[in-house]
Protein backbone atom coordinates (compact mmCIF):
# COMPACT_ATOMS: atom_id res chain seq x y z
CA UNK A 1 0.00 0.00 0.00
CA UNK A 2 1.17 3.54 -0.79
CA UNK A 3 0.05 6.70 1.00
CA UNK A 4 1.16 9.71 -0.99
CA UNK A 5 1.19 12.31 1.81
CA UNK A 6 -2.03 13.97 0.65
CA UNK A 7 -4.97 11.59 0.08
CA UNK A 8 -7.34 10.31 2.73
CA UNK A 9 -6.56 6.70 1.85
CA UNK A 10 -3.62 4.56 0.77
CA UNK A 11 -3.72 2.79 -2.58
CA UNK A 12 -2.26 -0.41 -3.97
CA UNK A 13 0.62 0.67 -6.15
CA UNK A 14 4.33 0.40 -6.87
CA UNK A 15 6.83 3.25 -6.62
CA UNK A 16 9.47 3.62 -9.32
CA UNK A 17 12.65 5.38 -8.20
CA UNK A 18 15.40 6.64 -10.48
CA UNK A 19 18.51 8.67 -9.62
CA UNK A 20 17.32 9.44 -6.13
CA UNK A 21 13.90 10.73 -7.16
CA UNK A 22 10.43 9.29 -7.60
CA UNK A 23 9.85 8.65 -11.29
CA UNK A 24 6.35 7.18 -11.20
CA UNK A 25 3.64 5.68 -9.00
CA UNK A 26 1.60 2.90 -10.59
CA UNK A 27 1.55 -0.83 -11.31
CA UNK A 28 3.87 -3.36 -12.84
CA UNK A 29 7.27 -1.78 -12.34
CA UNK A 30 10.08 -4.34 -12.14
CA UNK A 31 13.83 -4.42 -12.30
CA UNK A 32 17.03 -5.90 -10.94
CA UNK A 33 16.83 -3.80 -7.79
CA UNK A 34 13.14 -4.30 -7.04
CA UNK A 35 12.20 -4.49 -3.37
CA UNK A 36 9.21 -6.58 -2.37
CA UNK A 37 7.27 -4.76 0.34
CA UNK A 38 4.00 -6.62 -0.10
CA UNK A 39 1.72 -6.28 2.91
CA UNK A 40 3.53 -3.17 4.14
CA UNK A 41 2.71 0.55 3.88
CA UNK A 42 4.92 3.03 2.03
CA UNK A 43 4.68 6.70 2.97
CA UNK A 44 6.84 9.82 2.69
CA UNK A 45 9.72 10.20 5.12
CA UNK A 46 8.68 12.10 8.24
CA UNK A 47 9.63 15.71 9.05
CA UNK A 48 10.55 16.84 12.58
CA UNK A 49 10.26 20.63 12.73
CA UNK A 50 11.93 21.28 16.11
CA UNK A 51 14.87 19.24 17.38
CA UNK A 52 17.98 19.67 19.52
CA UNK A 53 20.53 17.11 18.39
CA UNK A 54 23.06 18.37 20.95
CA UNK A 55 20.88 17.44 23.97
CA UNK A 56 20.65 13.91 25.34
CA UNK A 57 16.95 13.82 26.39
CA UNK A 58 17.78 13.09 30.05
CA UNK A 59 17.20 15.03 33.25
CA UNK A 60 20.97 15.52 33.41
CA UNK A 61 21.16 17.12 29.97
CA UNK A 62 22.91 20.26 31.18
CA UNK A 63 25.74 18.38 32.90
CA UNK A 64 26.26 16.38 29.71
CA UNK A 65 26.19 19.52 27.58
CA UNK A 66 28.69 21.36 29.81
CA UNK A 67 31.10 18.42 30.01
CA UNK A 68 31.15 17.70 26.28
CA UNK A 69 34.12 18.75 24.20
CA UNK A 70 33.13 20.11 20.82
CA UNK A 71 34.33 16.85 19.24
CA UNK A 72 32.22 14.70 21.53
CA UNK A 73 29.18 16.94 21.06
CA UNK A 74 29.45 16.61 17.30
CA UNK A 75 29.60 12.83 17.66
CA UNK A 76 26.56 12.94 19.93
CA UNK A 77 24.66 15.05 17.42
CA UNK A 78 25.51 12.63 14.61
CA UNK A 79 24.40 9.65 16.72
CA UNK A 80 21.10 11.31 17.55
CA UNK A 81 20.58 12.08 13.88
CA UNK A 82 21.10 8.43 12.97
CA UNK A 83 18.49 7.37 15.55
CA UNK A 84 16.02 9.74 13.95
CA UNK A 85 16.74 8.49 10.45
CA UNK A 86 16.30 4.89 11.57
CA UNK A 87 12.87 5.88 12.90
CA UNK A 88 11.87 7.14 9.46
CA UNK A 89 12.53 10.84 10.11
CA UNK A 90 14.28 11.92 6.95
CA UNK A 91 14.17 15.69 7.53
CA UNK A 92 14.99 17.55 10.75
CA UNK A 93 14.96 21.25 11.63
CA UNK A 94 17.59 21.64 14.37
CA UNK A 95 16.72 24.82 16.28
CA UNK A 96 19.46 25.10 18.86
CA UNK A 97 23.08 23.96 18.89
CA UNK A 98 26.48 25.62 18.68
CA UNK A 99 26.46 27.23 15.25
CA UNK A 100 29.64 25.72 13.85
CA UNK A 101 28.71 22.18 14.88
CA UNK A 102 25.20 22.40 13.43
CA UNK A 103 26.49 23.67 10.09
CA UNK A 104 29.28 21.08 9.96
CA UNK A 105 26.90 18.19 10.64
CA UNK A 106 24.37 19.44 8.08
CA UNK A 107 27.09 19.61 5.43
CA UNK A 108 28.61 16.26 6.42
CA UNK A 109 25.24 14.57 5.95
CA UNK A 110 24.66 16.34 2.64
CA UNK A 111 28.10 15.27 1.40
CA UNK A 112 27.62 11.65 2.44
CA UNK A 113 30.34 11.73 5.10
CA UNK A 114 27.90 10.46 7.72
CA UNK A 115 24.43 8.95 7.69
CA UNK A 116 21.60 11.10 8.96
CA UNK A 117 18.45 13.01 8.07
CA UNK A 118 18.55 16.07 5.85
CA UNK A 119 19.11 19.01 8.21
CA UNK A 120 17.84 22.57 8.35
CA UNK A 121 19.86 24.38 11.02
CA UNK A 122 19.58 27.59 13.03
CA UNK A 123 22.79 27.33 15.02
CA UNK A 124 22.89 29.15 18.35
CA UNK A 125 19.57 30.91 19.03
CA UNK A 126 19.73 34.68 19.38
CA UNK A 127 19.08 35.56 23.02
CA UNK A 128 19.68 38.39 25.46
CA UNK A 129 22.65 38.47 27.83
CA UNK A 130 21.88 35.71 30.33
CA UNK A 131 18.76 34.85 28.32
CA UNK A 132 17.29 31.49 27.43
CA UNK A 133 20.00 29.12 26.14
CA UNK A 134 22.72 31.76 26.52
CA UNK A 135 25.23 28.92 26.93
CA UNK A 136 25.01 28.09 23.22
CA UNK A 137 26.82 31.34 22.41
CA UNK A 138 24.04 33.53 21.02
CA UNK A 139 23.89 36.48 23.45
CA UNK A 140 23.27 39.99 22.14
CA UNK A 141 21.47 43.17 23.22
CA UNK A 142 19.76 46.10 21.54
CA UNK A 143 18.69 46.79 17.97
CA UNK A 144 22.20 46.94 16.51
CA UNK A 145 23.26 43.91 18.52
CA UNK A 146 20.45 41.78 17.15
CA UNK A 147 21.12 42.90 13.58
CA UNK A 148 24.77 41.93 13.96
CA UNK A 149 23.78 38.57 15.42
CA UNK A 150 21.66 37.83 12.35
CA UNK A 151 24.54 38.75 10.05
CA UNK A 152 26.95 36.52 11.98
CA UNK A 153 24.66 33.52 11.57
CA UNK A 154 24.10 34.10 7.89
CA UNK A 155 27.87 34.42 7.45
CA UNK A 156 28.31 31.09 9.24
CA UNK A 157 25.82 29.44 6.85
CA UNK A 158 22.63 28.82 8.85
CA UNK A 159 19.35 28.11 7.06
CA UNK A 160 16.97 29.86 9.46
CA UNK A 161 17.26 32.42 12.25
CA UNK A 162 15.94 31.45 15.68
CA UNK A 163 15.34 34.12 18.31
CA UNK A 164 14.28 33.67 21.93
CA UNK A 165 11.27 35.98 22.23
CA UNK A 166 10.63 34.82 25.79
CA UNK A 167 12.58 33.13 28.55
CA UNK A 168 12.56 29.36 28.85
CA UNK A 169 11.99 26.68 31.44
CA UNK A 170 15.38 25.04 30.89
CA UNK A 171 17.45 28.13 31.66
CA UNK A 172 17.47 29.25 35.32
CA UNK A 173 16.96 32.95 36.03
CA UNK A 174 15.01 33.57 32.84
CA UNK A 175 11.28 34.30 32.77
CA UNK A 176 9.27 32.14 30.34
CA UNK A 177 6.20 34.34 30.83
CA UNK A 178 7.75 37.64 29.71
CA UNK A 179 9.41 38.89 26.50
CA UNK A 180 13.20 39.01 26.29
CA UNK A 181 13.28 41.51 23.42
CA UNK A 182 11.18 44.55 22.60
CA UNK A 183 9.01 44.73 19.49
CA UNK A 184 11.55 47.15 17.99
CA UNK A 185 14.40 44.72 18.56
CA UNK A 186 12.51 41.77 17.11
CA UNK A 187 11.46 43.85 14.10
CA UNK A 188 15.13 44.61 13.52
CA UNK A 189 15.87 40.88 13.66
CA UNK A 190 13.12 40.08 11.15
CA UNK A 191 14.08 42.93 8.84
CA UNK A 192 17.76 41.99 8.74
CA UNK A 193 16.98 38.29 8.28
CA UNK A 194 14.56 38.95 5.44
CA UNK A 195 17.09 41.26 3.78
CA UNK A 196 19.50 38.34 3.81
CA UNK A 197 16.81 35.89 2.62
CA UNK A 198 16.39 34.01 5.87
CA UNK A 199 13.18 33.40 7.79
CA UNK A 200 12.82 33.96 11.52
CA UNK A 201 11.32 31.56 14.01
CA UNK A 202 10.70 32.77 17.55
CA UNK A 203 10.72 30.72 20.75
CA UNK A 204 7.74 32.00 22.76
CA UNK A 205 6.08 30.28 25.70
CA UNK A 206 4.39 33.10 27.59
CA UNK A 207 1.46 34.79 25.88
CA UNK A 208 3.24 38.15 26.29
CA UNK A 209 6.17 36.78 24.28
CA UNK A 210 3.79 35.44 21.65
CA UNK A 211 2.19 38.87 21.30
CA UNK A 212 5.57 40.57 20.84
CA UNK A 213 6.61 37.98 18.24
CA UNK A 214 3.38 38.46 16.29
CA UNK A 215 3.69 42.24 16.44
CA UNK A 216 7.24 42.02 15.10
CA UNK A 217 6.15 39.93 12.10
CA UNK A 218 8.12 36.73 12.66
CA UNK A 219 7.62 33.90 10.18
CA UNK A 220 7.12 31.10 12.71
CA UNK A 221 6.51 30.70 16.44
CA UNK A 222 7.93 27.75 18.38
CA UNK A 223 5.84 26.35 21.26
CA UNK A 224 3.28 29.19 21.03
CA UNK A 225 1.93 27.82 24.30
CA UNK A 226 0.10 30.91 25.63
CA UNK A 227 1.36 30.35 29.17
CA UNK A 228 0.79 32.64 32.12
CA UNK A 229 1.83 31.99 35.73
CA UNK A 230 -0.17 28.99 36.91
CA UNK A 231 -1.60 27.96 33.56
CA UNK A 232 -2.69 29.14 30.11
CA UNK A 233 -4.55 32.15 28.75
CA UNK A 234 -6.98 31.45 25.94
CA UNK A 235 -6.82 34.42 23.54
CA UNK A 236 -8.98 33.60 20.53
CA UNK A 237 -8.33 36.99 18.90
CA UNK A 238 -4.56 36.44 19.03
CA UNK A 239 -4.95 32.96 17.54
CA UNK A 240 -7.01 34.41 14.69
CA UNK A 241 -4.37 37.06 14.07
CA UNK A 242 -1.68 34.39 13.87
CA UNK A 243 -3.85 32.56 11.32
CA UNK A 244 -4.71 35.69 9.33
CA UNK A 245 -1.07 36.78 9.07
CA UNK A 246 0.07 33.34 7.96
CA UNK A 247 2.54 32.83 10.80
CA UNK A 248 3.55 29.19 11.04
CA UNK A 249 3.01 27.51 14.43
CA UNK A 250 5.39 24.80 15.61
CA UNK A 251 3.65 23.62 18.81
CA UNK A 252 6.26 21.10 20.06
CA UNK A 253 3.81 18.44 21.21
CA UNK A 254 5.68 15.42 22.56
CA UNK A 255 5.34 12.11 24.30
CA UNK A 256 6.27 14.05 27.44
CA UNK A 257 2.67 15.36 27.54
CA UNK A 258 1.55 11.94 28.75
CA UNK A 259 3.56 12.51 31.93
CA UNK A 260 1.72 15.73 32.78
CA UNK A 261 -0.63 15.50 35.79
CA UNK A 262 -4.25 15.50 34.68
CA UNK A 263 -5.08 18.68 36.61
CA UNK A 264 -6.87 20.63 33.90
CA UNK A 265 -3.77 22.23 32.36
CA UNK A 266 -3.35 19.45 29.85
CA UNK A 267 -6.95 19.92 28.72
CA UNK A 268 -6.48 23.68 28.42
CA UNK A 269 -3.42 23.20 26.24
CA UNK A 270 -5.40 20.77 24.08
CA UNK A 271 -8.17 23.35 23.67
CA UNK A 272 -5.66 25.96 22.49
CA UNK A 273 -4.15 23.52 19.97
CA UNK A 274 -7.61 22.61 18.69
CA UNK A 275 -8.53 26.29 18.33
CA UNK A 276 -5.36 26.91 16.33
CA UNK A 277 -6.30 24.16 13.89
CA UNK A 278 -9.93 25.27 13.68
CA UNK A 279 -8.87 28.88 13.04
CA UNK A 280 -6.70 27.89 10.11
CA UNK A 281 -3.28 28.35 11.68
CA UNK A 282 -0.47 26.98 9.55
CA UNK A 283 0.74 24.18 11.85
CA UNK A 284 3.78 21.90 11.49
CA UNK A 285 4.53 18.83 13.57
CA UNK A 286 7.31 19.22 16.12
CA UNK A 287 8.39 17.75 19.46
CA UNK A 288 11.38 19.72 20.84
CA UNK A 289 13.17 16.37 20.98
CA UNK A 290 16.36 16.26 23.00
CA UNK A 291 14.86 18.00 26.02
CA UNK A 292 14.25 15.80 29.11
CA UNK A 293 11.92 12.84 28.50
CA UNK A 294 11.59 13.56 24.79
CA UNK A 295 13.75 11.05 22.86
CA UNK A 296 14.90 12.09 19.42
CA UNK A 297 13.26 9.10 17.74
CA UNK A 298 9.83 9.42 19.46
CA UNK A 299 8.03 11.41 16.76
CA UNK A 300 5.45 8.69 16.09
CA UNK A 301 4.39 8.60 19.75
CA UNK A 302 4.15 12.40 19.73
CA UNK A 303 1.90 12.26 16.69
CA UNK A 304 -0.40 9.91 18.59
CA UNK A 305 -0.47 12.40 21.49
CA UNK A 306 -1.29 15.23 19.08
CA UNK A 307 -4.17 13.27 17.52
CA UNK A 308 -5.60 12.45 20.93
CA UNK A 309 -5.29 16.04 22.21
CA UNK A 310 -6.92 17.63 19.17
CA UNK A 311 -9.32 14.79 18.28
CA UNK A 312 -7.68 14.65 14.85
CA UNK A 313 -7.77 11.74 12.41
CA UNK A 314 -4.46 9.91 11.98
CA UNK A 315 -4.31 10.99 8.33
CA UNK A 316 -4.56 14.66 9.31
CA UNK A 317 -1.59 14.35 11.69
CA UNK A 318 0.32 12.39 9.04
CA UNK A 319 -0.17 15.31 6.66
CA UNK A 320 1.21 17.72 9.27
CA UNK A 321 4.33 15.55 9.50
CA UNK A 322 4.85 15.14 5.75
CA UNK A 323 3.27 17.26 3.02
CA UNK A 324 2.12 20.15 5.23
CA UNK A 325 5.48 20.55 6.99
CA UNK A 326 7.27 20.33 3.64
CA UNK A 327 5.05 23.09 2.26
CA UNK A 328 5.37 25.40 5.25
CA UNK A 329 9.12 24.89 5.68
CA UNK A 330 9.78 25.55 1.98
CA UNK A 331 10.90 21.97 1.30
CA UNK A 332 9.29 21.83 -2.10
CA UNK A 333 11.15 18.73 -3.29
CA UNK A 334 9.91 16.39 -0.56
CA UNK A 335 6.97 15.50 1.70
CA UNK A 336 4.89 13.58 -0.85
CA UNK A 337 5.19 10.51 -3.04
CA UNK A 338 4.80 11.88 -6.57
CA UNK A 339 6.98 12.13 -9.65
CA UNK A 340 9.88 14.53 -9.33
CA UNK A 341 10.08 14.48 -5.53
CA UNK A 342 13.05 13.14 -3.58
CA UNK A 343 12.76 9.42 -2.95
CA UNK A 344 12.65 9.75 0.86
CA UNK A 345 10.39 6.90 1.91
CA UNK A 346 9.36 5.07 5.04
CA UNK A 347 8.08 1.50 4.92
CA UNK A 348 6.19 0.20 7.97
CA UNK A 349 4.34 -2.89 9.05
CA UNK A 350 0.67 -2.02 9.56
CA UNK A 351 -1.44 0.95 8.51
CA UNK A 352 -0.57 4.34 10.07
CA UNK A 353 -3.78 5.78 8.64
CA UNK A 354 -5.57 3.64 11.21
CA UNK A 355 -2.99 3.68 14.01
CA UNK A 356 -0.19 6.24 14.15
CA UNK A 357 1.79 3.95 16.43
CA UNK A 358 2.27 1.64 13.44
CA UNK A 359 4.91 4.20 12.42
CA UNK A 360 7.08 2.64 15.11
CA UNK A 361 7.03 -0.69 13.22
CA UNK A 362 9.73 0.40 10.78
CA UNK A 363 10.76 -2.14 8.18
CA UNK A 364 12.72 0.05 5.80
CA UNK A 365 13.94 3.62 5.41
CA UNK A 366 14.91 4.96 1.99
CA UNK A 367 16.65 8.30 1.57
CA UNK A 368 17.40 9.67 -1.87
CA UNK A 369 16.60 6.29 -3.34
CA UNK A 370 19.11 4.42 -1.17
CA UNK A 371 17.93 1.82 1.33
CA UNK A 372 19.42 2.78 4.69
CA UNK A 373 17.66 0.57 7.18
CA UNK A 374 15.85 -2.72 6.91
CA UNK A 375 14.36 -4.89 9.64
CA UNK A 376 13.46 -8.51 8.88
Amino acid sequence: MVWDGIADEAIRADVLVSEGKIEAVGDGFAGDRSLDVSGLTILPGLIEAHAHLCFDATQGWRATYDSDSSHRMLLRMAANGRKMLQAGITNVRDLGAPTGLAVELRDAVANGMTEGPRLIVAGAPITTTGGHCWFMGGECDGVEGIRKAVRERVKAGVDVIKVMASGGNMTPRTNPFEPQFTVEELRACVGEAHRLRRKVTAHAHGIAGVRVAVEAGVDCIEHCSFTVPGGYEFDRDLIRRIADEGIVVSPTVSIGYRRWPDDGLRQKRAEILSEMLASGCRVVMSTDCGIPNVPHEALAAAMDVFAEATVSRPVDVLRLTTSRSAELLDLKDRGTIEPGKLADLLVVDGNPLESLLDLERVRMVIKGGETLSMVS
